[in-house]
């Protein structure tokens, strides 16, 4: 298979270079091209061994830096990669079969497990994020599944099917264009043309603490807004997903009552519910190397967590709606 692996990055210098460390060797066994796009103002050429791109760090962007990318890949498939993961041993190969074997799709993507989390970055990948997580893993139950969205930080792309669709829209500042081109793939060629292989597998780092995961919640609120007003299809996710329009109904239960017990009752009611529906959980405890008392204090902490991320994924909402309207 004819592969283009691009890599985008700003301000991850450490980050890039040390993947590129590990994609050189690897490149040396199967021969795949590899592309960079960089939004810097350092002049020094990172690896002689990649297409090195180096934009100013002002223009940087995350569609826009895609399709620099994109433009300048050689090769029939492209293979997005982040700059801050870890390779585990054999993802490559294992992407490359899966995406070989499953002919008739449109791209393949693997999984991404946080890399050393603590209690926080642990929590993120049972909500799903990056890159599906653990959540996404534990769904696929060791199959190779259909999907119709997938995440770029660690994915196969027909460059084909990236090019017919238009490309990534450069005019989602706060992110979600991968979220925006699946969308339009699936306009274009109909639901579940992609795969997700749970074998192929990257590690990223996680937002370890609160205040890293309350910034990064609001800038995906705030994209995800962006997909709402762009495709009328993504507002009964806006709506599903929506933690407020569950909460101000009870609040004003409790105001009109006089009665705190309504809300403490129902925070207590949706802290089990989200226990019991995320009790996979458990099943990851070994990959994060968490002993007892840590995993006792993970069930303690996860419906805060979750609350705290669902939140400031509405305020980043309302934020981009605001200035939009």
């Amino acid at each position: 298979m004819n592969i283009s692996l691009v890599i985008i990055s700003k301000n991850h210098r450490p980050d890039l270079s040390r993947l590129l460390q590990s994609l050189v060797e690897l490149k040396a066994e199967a021969g795949f091209e590899i592309v960079v796009v960089e939004a810097t103002d350092e002049d020094d050429l990172v690896c002689p061994a990649a297409k090195y791109i180096r934009i100013p760090a002002e223009k940087s962007g995350f569609g826009c830096q895609r399709n620099l990318g994109a433009k300048n890949a050689s090769a029939e498939f492209i293979l997005f990669v982040d700059d801050d993961v870890v390779l585990a041993p054999g993802w490559y190969s294992r992407l490359v079969s899966t995406a070989e074997a499953e002919g008739d799709s449109l791209g393949v993507m693997g999984a991404v497990f946080p890399l050393e989390p603590s209690l926080v970055g642990f929590c993120e990948g049972v909500l799903g994020h990056p890159g599906g997580g653990f959540r996404l893993h534990h769904a696929a139950q060791g199959r190779i599944c259909p999907l119709s969205q997938v995440a770029t930080l660690n994915t196969i792309m027909k460059k084909s099917v990236i090019e017919e669709v238009g490309g990534f829209d450069e005019q989602l500042k706060y992110g979600s264009e991968d979220s925006d081109i699946s969308i339009r793939i699936t306009l274009k060629y109909g639901p579940n043309k992609f795969r997700y292989d749970p074998g192929a597998l990257v590690y990223h780092k996680p937002r370890n603490r609160i205040d890293k995961i309350i910034p990064w919640y609001i800038r995906r609120g705030k994209a995800d807004a962006d997909l709402v007003l762009k495709h009328p299809s993504h507002r009964r996710y806006f709506f599903s997903s929506s933690i407020l329009l569950k909460i101000i109904p009870v609040a004003l239960l409790s105001w009109i009552l006089q009665t705190a017990w309504i809300m403490a009752g129902a925070f207590i009611l949706w802290s089990s519910l989200q226990l019991i529906r995320n009790r996979f959980m458990r099943d990851y405890f070994k990959t994060a190397h968490f002993g007892r008392a840590k995993r006792a204090l993970c069930l303690i902490l996860f419906p805060g967590i979750k609350l705290t991320a669902d939140l400031m994924f509405d305020v980043g909402r309302i934020l981009r709606l605001c200035r939009r309207s």
